[in-house]
């Protein structure tokens, strides 16, 4: 009897945590803690805080969905300054270890040179990755036009960063 009370009382004690936990990391010490530990998702989410950063604007035509998700996520941009560059780098070590949405996110980089040196080769061979994946927009952008490929380019890292940020 004693011994099922103390259980449920480290139980009780304890829930908390593992439901945060299973919940993934909500702040941006713990995604930086979690994608220096090499957790690609993590990875990947810093590479989206660095892209999107405080004081992003959306434009003012935004989807709602979008709106919606960005403000879901604001939060996490308290404090950080954009940086292109750590969104790259922070992006490619997820795309690196196969997470397939920081590989779209990494082909769009490198078509509009956001961040690395923009190189239509290693934009093909990341949206050849994320098509064998089974990706669809990268099957898609693939076969695609320079200039609607161009255009679709702009808008991925931004969608993805959000769909990326919302992920659990």
């Amino acid at each position: 009897m004693l011994q099922r009370l103390l259980l449920s009382l480290v139980f009780l004690l304890l829930a908390p945590a593992y439901s945060s936990a299973a919940a993934g990391p909500q702040t941006f010490p713990q995604i930086k803690q979690l994608a220096e530990q090499g957790d690609s998702l993590a990875q990947a989410k810093l590479g989206s805080i660095y892209y999107l950063g405080e004081g992003y604007q959306l434009l003012p035509n935004a989807r709602y969905k979008t709106k919606a998700r960005f403000k879901q996520v604001s939060n996490l941009l308290t404090g950080i300054k954009q940086n292109d560059r750590l969104a790259a780098e922070w992006m490619l070590k997820a795309a690196e270890q196969g997470l397939v949405e920081a590989e779209i996110f990494m082909a769009a980089l490198y078509d509009s040179g956001v961040g690395v040196s923009q190189s239509t080769g290693e934009a093909n061979r990341w949206f050849k990755k994320a098509s064998e994946q089974g990706n669809g927009t990268a099957k898609a952008l693939l076969g695609g036009y320079k200039a609607t490929r161009l255009k679709a380019s702009k808008q991925i890292p931004l969608e993805y960063a959000l769909e990326i940020l919302t992920r659990k």
